[in-house]
């Protein structure tokens, strides 16, 4: 249903355009200053509230997808801005060049600025990434308040940007709707991996964008067909502006929606350099540090541990510690109030979190080369008896890495503090360990770990001083 929303606001508008260009006799002319100037104000404050809502949704921007992204959104609502107000009959009496070239500035700047935040920045440059957002953010602000400022103070002062020249005209019109379609099409990509309103959202506002530069590249001014850009940049920011605010009402926390939005990214990272990490994670555990850990690296380096002493190889130990910290990445978008639950969980809750493993499985398989980790993921919550889910798989039908995850994940679950309950000690763990062992866990990876934990190859001291763990 989604989707087809999504794609009824990119066709209709779309054929609408088409229809005035192709068929001039549709094409009318319509003065209306006043309505101009106020639909372009419109406009302005709707980008200006996408970009305020990403940031506070992100509280920081030093993701760099959510710094681009935010500052697409901020470029539109500062550079549109002399648009609207220099509009012929309110604070200006003549047509300038503020009026007629900030609307092709404030596109391809956004086309740019959203494509950055799609790209993947190359393994050379990761040194010299952006340290500081924050002053980034800060001073490309400072820079688009000083344009609007220039614009408003001397509107003539872009008279040499050669809008007017039909060339420059069609060849800035291909260059940033190609800009804008490419970032639209890596936003639906990230719909397709999280299956979120929030990427979707964002693609279909740029869709619409690069069809507003349509009707601005070729309708007439003052024509039906160049009004069109108007409405459509209202349609684009309400899109955003409306996928986000459903997001925030299926999440019922306004930071899904940077959380969707950068979950790609993460996914792509997890899978690159992952051999210098597993050699570092293995520098740890040999010399006990496990306790400053989070609950994923805690799971990765428990099944490390399992897997060493089973006597897995380079590869397949890379392999189990990539699935173990990426076990849980299907409960991204589940709603963080049944996640942080401080009680039981009700059935359609608990029937929400039993989904995760098989979300899980169809988000990393769409992964190059991690089709086995996939499947690890998919049967991660499967018991040795054959009553978990989500397939009911059974003993050794069970791969041994979801074997090995399991007793990693349900140890380090154990041992620490959840909302519902407190920690349990190092002893009461291997008790629980062993109880469960044959019914719940394998036997023999229970064996291996408990015997690890007696040989003291697992050092766990400052539990008590954890965060809190969301729901396993």
């Amino acid at each position: 249903m989604t989707t087809r929303i999504a794609a009824f606001s990119l066709a209709a508008p779309l054929a609408v355009v088409l229809a005035l260009l192709w068929l001039p006799g549709l094409d009318r002319p319509w003065m209306a200053g006043p309505f101009h100037f106020y639909s372009v104000s419109v406009a302005r404050l709707m980008a200006a509230a996408i970009c305020g809502v990403l940031v506070l949704s992100a509280r920081s921007v030093r993701e760099t997808r959510i710094l681009f992204l935010a500052l697409c959104f901020m470029s539109l609502a500062l550079i549109f801005s002399p648009h609207g107000l220099t509009t012929t009959g309110h604070f200006f009496h003549h047509v300038s060049a503020s009026l007629t070239g900030t609307p092709w500035l404030s596109t391809v700047v956004a086309g740019l600025l959203a494509t950055l935040s799609v790209v993947s920045i190359p393994r050379f440059m990761e040194g010299t990434r952006l340290r500081f957002p924050e002053l980034t953010f800060a001073g490309s602000g400072i820079a688009l308040g000083a344009f609007v400022g220039v614009s408003l103070a001397f509107p003539d002062w872009l008279t040499d940007f050669p809008t007017t020249a039909s060339w420059f005209r069609y060849l800035l019109t291909v260059v940033t709707i190609c800009l804008l379609l490419f970032a639209s099409w890596r936003y639906f990509q990230s719909y397709l991996f999280t299956r979120l309103p929030a990427p979707l959202a964002v693609a279909t506002g740029l869709g619409v964008l690069a069809e507003a530069q349509l009707a601005l590249g070729f309708g007439e001014p003052w024509y039906l067909s160049w009004w069109m850009y108007h409405l459509l940049f209202l349609l684009a920011f309400f899109s955003v502006l409306a996928g986000w605010g459903i997001e925030i009402l299926r999440a019922r926390d306004a930071g899904a929606i940077a959380e969707a939005l950068a979950m790609r990214d993460a996914l792509s990272q997890l899978n690159r350099g992952r051999s210098s990490d597993v050699i570092e994670l293995a520098n740890q555990i040999e010399n006990h540090d496990l306790d400053t850990f989070r609950h994923v690296d805690r799971v990765g380096a428990f099944a490390y541990l399992i897997g060493h002493d089973m006597g897995f190889g380079a590869s397949r130990l890379r392999d189990l510690v990539l699935a173990a910290q990426m076990h849980d990445i299907g409960k991204i978008g589940l709603p963080p109030h049944i996640l942080t639950k401080p009680g039981k969980l009700t059935d359609q809750e608990f029937s929400q979190i039993r989904l995760h493993p098989g979300k899980g499985w169809e988000i990393v398989r769409r992964l190059k080369g991690l089709d086995s980790v996939s499947t690890v993921i998919r049967h991660h919550h499967e018991r040795f008896d054959g009553s978990g889910y989500p397939d009911r798989l059974a003993g050794e039908a069970i791969p041994l890495e979801s074997r090995i995850i399991s007793v990693a994940d349900t140890f380090d679950a154990l041992t620490s503090e959840r909302p519902y309950r407190r920690e349990l000690s190092i002893a009461e763990a291997e008790a629980e360990l062993s109880r469960v062992a044959g019914s719940q866990l394998d036997p023999a990876c229970v064996e291996i770990f408990l015997e690890l934990l007696k040989n003291g190859k697992v050092s766990l001291k400052r539990r008590s001083d954890q965060v809190p763990d969301p729901v396993a």
